[in-house]
C-alpha cells in the first residue's frame, strides 16, 4: 500500500510539472507566433510602402502618408501655395506697411520637406526604423518646411521703404542769406538696416510656422473621432516685424571760423584801380587813374563753402570761385587792353627834318594771373583796395630810334606809272599811298602790306573801280590798290630786302610794265605782300603820288645797307593766245549796242632774277617767276530784236 501511495505521489508531481511545462511551451509558441506575425506584418508594411512615404506624416497639416515622392510634391504644391504664407506687418513707430511674405520673395522648401518625410523610418538601422514606423502609426509626425526669403524681391521692397523712413544726418551748416552768414545746427539721421530687417522677417515667419514635432495624442483617437490631422499653428493676423535701423551720427563740424571768413569777405566792396597814360588834345601825355568797384552781391556770388575732413570731424572751408573771378577779370581786361600805337613820321631829305605825324603811344594789358592772385588775397583781407597789375606795352619804334639815325638816307625807291587810269582808280591810289606814308618798319620785323594799309572800303575813302576777282574783272572798292602794292614791292625789291610773300596778277596789266613780272597783287585777307627788314635799324616808308605825271613812288629811308641790286631778265616763255572774245547779253543795253568791259591779254610765263651784291661779292641770286593766264576780251551786248 505504501508503495502504491509513493507511485501515486510521483505521478501527481509529474502531472503538475508537466502542466507547467506545457503551459510555458504554449506561451513560448504563441510568443514566437506573435513575433513571426509581427515580422511578417513589418515586412508586409515595408513592402507596401517600398516606394511611398510611411503613414502618419503630415506637412503643415497636409497628409502625405502613403504617397510617392512625386505624389507628395504635387499635393503639397497644390495645397500649400503662396496663399498659405502669412502677411508681414513692417513697423516703424506708428507707420505700418503690410505685405504678403510671398511678395517679399518668401517661399516654402517643399522639395526639402518631401525629402525629409521620405527619410522618416528609413535610417537603415532596424531598431530605429521600427521605432519610427511604430511612432508614425501611433502618434504621427508634423513636419514644417523650411521658410526662405529671396534677397532680390526683399531688397527691392525694403529699399522702397528705406526711401520713406531713412533720412541722412545733417551736419552743422553755414550758408549765406543775403549778405549775412547763417549757421544751422547738426541733427542725427538714421538708415534702414536691410540685412537685419530681412533676418527679422525670416525669424518671425519661421516662429509663426512652428517646428517639426511628433504628435501629442494617439492617431487612432483622432481617427475615432473623425478629426483632421494636426494643422500648422498658422496665424491669420499679420506677423509684426519692427524695422531695424542704424543711427547716423553727424560728423563734428566747425563753422565758427568759416562764419568769420564769410563776414570778412562781405564786409565791404572791393575797389580796383589802374593808371594809364593818354595823349591829350594838345599832344601832351596825361596820367589817368580809373576805378572799378566790385559790390558785395558780386562777392557773395563768388563764395564757395565746402566740407573738409580732419581728425575730429570736418571743418567748413570758405573760398572764392576762381573760375568766376577769372571770367570777371577777362571781361575787365578787354576794357583795359589797348594795342600800342605805332608812330608815323614825315621826313624832308633837304633839311633832314623829322616831323611826327602820329605820336607813339603805349599799349596796355592786364596781367590776368597776377590780378587773380591779388583779387583772391584781397577777398580775405581788411584792405579793400587793389592796384591792378597793368603791363605797359611800348610801341616797337619811337621817335628816338629814328632821331639816332639822322640824317636819314635813301635806301631804295620803287615807282610805277598809272597813266590812263580813271578818276576813281586814281583816288584809290592816292588814298592807299597816303595810308602807308610815314610807316616805320622795325628792325628784324616783317612788313605786311594789308596789315599796314587797314580795311579797304568806302568808309575809308575808297571808290569803286575795276578789280580782278577770280576769272572776272569787276567793280569793287579799292580798284587800283594793287598799283600801290606793286610799287611798294619794287622798293623792297631794289632795297634787297627778303620777299616773304608776293603774288603776280592773274593776267598782264599795262600799268605795271615794263618790266614784265615785277608786279605784286593783294586782296585782303588771303593775298598779301610781305618783306623782311633784315637790318638792325628801322626803315621809314615815304610815298609820293604825282598825279600830274601819273607817277607813284615808294622811298625807303634809313641807314644805307651797302647792297647793290641788279635785275636779270625777264625771260618770257610759254606764250598762249588770249582766245576768242566773250559776249554776254545785258538787258540794260539797247538792241545791237556793245560795250567792251575787258581787253584781251595773251598768257605767258616771265622769269627774272634779282642779284644782290655786297661790295664785289654776290650775296644771292633770287628767282622770281610769274605765270599770266590768257585773258580773252569780254563784251556786254544788248538783246537781239
Amino acid at each position: 500500500m505504501a508503495g502504491e501511495e509513493r507511485v501515486s505521489a510521483r505521478r501527481g508531481r509529474f502531472s503538475a510539472g508537466q502542466v507547467i511545462a506545457n503551459g510555458l511551451l504554449v506561451v513560448l509558441t504563441l510568443f514566437l507566433i506573435a513575433i513571426s506575425l509581427m515580422g511578417l506584418a513589418f515586412l508586409a508594411y515595408s513592402a507596401r510602402h517600398a516606394g511611398r512615404i510611411y503613414e502618419g506624416v503630415t506637412v503643415l497639416g497636409v497628409d502625405v502618408g502613403g504617397l510617392s515622392h512625386q505624389q507628395a510634391l504635387d499635393r503639397l504644391r497644390r495645397e500649400l501655395g503662396a496663399v498659405r504664407l502669412p502677411y508681414v506687418a513692417l513697423q516703424s513707430g506708428e507707420e505700418v506697411w503690410t505685405v504678403s511674405a510671398s511678395d517679399l520673395g518668401g517661399h516654402l522648401d517643399i522639395e526639402g520637406a518631401v525629402s525629409a518625410a521620405w527619410q522618416l523610418g528609413r535610417s537603415g538601422v532596424f531598431r530605429q526604423d521600427l521605432r519610427e514606423r511604430v511612432m508614425l502609426l501611433w502618434l504621427g509626425y508634423r513636419l514644417v518646411p523650411e521658410f526662405r526669403l529671396e534677397p532680390g524681391p526683399t531688397l527691392i521692397y525694403l529699399r522702397r521703404i528705406a526711401g520713406w523712413t531713412s533720412h541722412p544726418a545733417i551736419r552743422a551748416q553755414l550758408w549765406v542769406a543775403g549778405l549775412q552768414a547763417r549757421v544751422g545746427e547738426s541733427r542725427a539721421g538714421r538708415e534702414l538696416d536691410i540685412l537685419r530687417t530681412q533676418q527679422a522677417i525670416e525669424q518671425r515667419v519661421k516662429a509663426a510656422l512652428g517646428s517639426s514635432s511628433w504628435g501629442k495624442a494617439p492617431r487612432w483617437l483622432r481617427l475615432w473621432h473623425n478629426q483632421p490631422p494636426e494643422a500648422s499653428p498658422f496665424v491669420t493676423e499679420p506677423i509684426s516685424v519692427p524695422l531695424a535701423f542704424r543711427e547716423l551720427l553727424p560728423p563734428l563740424t566747425e563753422v565758427t571760423g568759416a562764419q568769420e571768413a564769410v563776414s570778412l569777405i562781405l564786409s565791404a566792396p572791393l575797389t580796383l584801380t589802374f593808371t594809364t597814360t593818354e595823349i591829350g588834345p594838345d599832344g601832351s601825355l596825361n596820367s589817368i587813374t580809373r576805378h572799378r568797384s566790385i559790390d558785395q552781391a558780386t562777392l557773395a556770388s563768388w563764395l564757395t563753402l565746402s566740407q573738409v575732413p580732419n581728425t575730429e570731424g570736418t571743418i567748413v572751408e570758405v573760398d572764392v570761385d576762381r573760375a568766376k573771378i577769372a571770367l570777371y577779370l577777362q571781361r575787365l581786361s578787354e576794357e583795359i587792353a589797348r594795342a600800342p600805337c605805332e608812330p608815323r613820321f614825315d621826313y624832308d631829305p633837304q633839311t633832314s627834318r623829322l616831323t611826327t605825324v602820329i605820336p607813339e603811344q603805349n599799349g596796355y594789358a592786364l596781367d590776368l594771373g597776377m590780378a587773380q592772385d591779388l583779387l583772391v588775397e584781397a577777398c580775405f583781407s581788411s584792405t579793400r583796395e587793389i592796384k591792378l597789375p597793368v603791363k605797359v606795352i611800348p610801341p616797337r619804334i619811337t621817335r628816338a630810334d629814328l632821331e639816332a639815325l639822322l640824317p636819314l638816307q635813301l635806301i631804295s625807291e620803287g615807282q610805277s606809272n598809272f597813266r590812263g587810269s580813271k578818276p576813281a582808280r586814281i583816288q584809290n591810289i592816292r588814298v592807299a599811298a597816303s595810308r602807308l606814308n610815314g610807316v616805320v618798319v622795325p628792325p628784324r620785323a616783317v612788313f605786311s602790306f594789308n596789315e599796314s594799309l587797314g580795311p579797304v572800303n568806302v568808309a575809308n575813302g575808297y571808290s569803286e573801280s575795276l578789280v580782278i576777282y577770280g576769272d572776272r574783272t569787276l567793280l569793287g572798292p579799292g580798284g587800283g590798290v594793287c598799283q600801290v602794292s606793286t610799287t611798294c614791292f619794287r622798293a623792297a625789291f631794289w632795297g634787297g630786302f627778303p620777299i616773304i610773300e608776293r603774288h603776280p596778277h592773274s593776267y598782264r596789266i599795262a600799268y605795271y610794265e615794263p618790266p614784265v613780272g615785277l608786279d605784286a597783287a593783294v586782296f585782303s585777307p588771303a593775298v598779301d605782300m610781305k618783306f623782311l627788314n633784315d637790318t638792325d635799324t628801322p626803315i621809314l616808308i615815304l610815298t609820293e603820288c604825282d598825279e600830274v605825271n601819273a607817277k607813284l613812288y615808294f622811298r625807303f629811308y634809313g641807314k644805307p645797307t651797302g647792297r647793290q641790286v641788279t635785275l636779270e631778265g625777264p625771260v618770257l616763255s610759254n606764250p598762249v593766245k588770249a582766245g576768242d572774245p566773250i559776249y554776254e547779253e545785258d538787258p540794260t543795253l539797247n538792241p545791237g549796242e556793245r560795250v567792251q568791259v575787258e581787253t584781251a591779254h595773251d598768257g605767258l610765263d616771265a622769269t627774272l632774277y634779282r642779284v644782290i651784291k655786297q661790295g664785289d661779292t654776290v650775296v644771292t641770286r633770287e628767282k622770281f617767276f610769274s605765270r599770266y593766264m590768257p585773258w580773252p576780251a569780254r563784251y556786254r551786248v544788248g538783246p537781239s530784236r
